[in-house]
């Protein structure tokens, strides 16, 4: 229900807020025990060990694509209309795989997805900073990674239960989602008066808004970058060290992603403190972990530094977020966290490609892993030198 008045946003839309922000997460894990299944049973089609898992990554294109435009039409029009409108694309699309037999289909159902993800993930965001001033933002934004994790490890045990009766039934999972347009229908309002930001107390002309959103790209789209090196090559860099049994090699990572929430509460320590302080700490944190894991020779090693590397990784999307809310003008809040979202999930698309090419030039994993992890601390020094905030 739509509402002209102030109105002062709580619990309610904090929540929704959240709900919403873990789906990017659940469009790719709710897949992953899924991909041999798909593979095996679309063997017929043409280059399917490429286009499998490309099933995961399709809808993280879909938001580097279309999040600007979100963010454009946000400011435009409003959005509340927008998010429910989208998030029930998003669950159609979530859901529609379940039923079809062909492959084309599985991929438009991603991509109609991947649509609706690139305009909530987005307006959450957006919704996020008009909602709540700085104090508050920063506790949702630390109670975000902390049950993003716990949400993770039922829908990833779900879905692998669910894709031993058949490969279709995972895609279930997302008809969970369509309870977040009820939701959003009763509780979310269009903000008539919104929560400032930094940006409008330094300068609110265009051309900063301008100059800012290309920073917030570039930055969201580097610390991308290197958040999913890690993520991405770990179980990899294992193997290389000769940690290649499935049980070592699952216990070092899930002891690790338990540092996930410890990273988020140091965010909301840290919450007042400059971009200096902040993204100082996180790439410190994340370089460190992965030149340890580039240099280490055991298991001892290799999970103490992956501990530190996950621990700066639950610092880094709170952080990049209220970055990139920071550093817009409200009258651009929409374009900005649009623009966020396209450089993060940019970072993620080509992230792989990125370290794959290190990885070539510099003989092996754990060497990128090295190069990467100083290419952090270089941005650390870049950082304190260049940005004045």
């Amino acid at each position: 229900m739509s509402n002209t008045q102030t109105r002062t946003a709580g619990i309610p839309q904090g929540i929704i807020i959240a709900l919403v922000s873990i789906l990017p997460m659940m469009a790719v894990i709710t897949l992953m025990p899924v991909v041999p299944t798909l593979r095996n049973h679309f063997k017929d089609i043409p280059y399917i060990e490429t286009l499998a898992p490309f099933v995961i990554s399709a809808p993280g294109l879909c938001v580097a694509l279309f999040s600007p435009y979100a963010g454009f039409l946000a400011d435009k029009i409003g959005r509340r209309k927008l998010l429910i409108i989208f998030s029930i694309l998003y669950g159609i699309g979530g859901v529609l795989p379940f039923f079809v037999e062909s492959f084309s289909a599985l991929i438009a159902g991603r991509l109609i997805l991947g649509i609706g993800e690139a305009f909530i993930l987005t307006i959450a965001n957006i919704l996020l900073g008009d909602y709540f001033e700085q104090s508050r933002r920063n506790t949702w934004l630390m109670i975000q990674s902390i049950i993003g994790p716990i949400f993770g490890f039922f829908v990833i045990n779900g879905s692998g239960q669910l894709a031993t009766v058949g490969w279709q039934y995972p895609f279930l999972l997302y008809a969970f989602t369509l309870v977040i347009p009820i939701g959003a229908f009763f509780f979310i309002y269009e903000p008539t008066e919104k929560a400032p930001s930094l940006a409008n107390a330094q300068n609110g002309s265009f051309q900063f808004s301008k100059k800012s959103l290309v920073k917030v790209f570039f930055t969201t789209f580097i610390a991308s970058v290197l958040y999913y090196v890690y993520t991405l090559h770990f179980s990899l860099a294992l193997d290389k060290i000769g940690i290649n049994d499935p049980k070592e090699v699952g216990k070092i990572t899930a002891v690790a992603s338990l540092m996930l929430p410890l990273g988020a509460v140091m965010f909301k320590l840290l919450g007042t403190k400059s971009n200096r302080i902040q993204f100082g700490i996180m790439f410190t944190l994340i370089g460190i972990g992965l030149i340890g894991v580039g240099l280490s020779a055991d298991l001892t090693s290799a999970m103490i530094s992956a501990i530190i590397q996950q621990t700066g990784c639950g610092m880094a999307i709170p952080v990049l977020i209220a970055y990139g809310l920071r550093s817009v003008p409200v009258e651009y809040r929409g374009r900005g966290m649009g623009v966020w979202s396209s450089g993060f999930f940019l970072g993620l698309s080509t992230s792989p490609f990125i370290v794959g090419s290190v990885r070539s030039l510099s003989g092996d994993i754990l060497k990128a892993f090295v190069i990467f992890g100083v290419v952090c601390l270089v941005m650390v020094v870049i950082n304190f030198i260049f940005d004045k905030e």
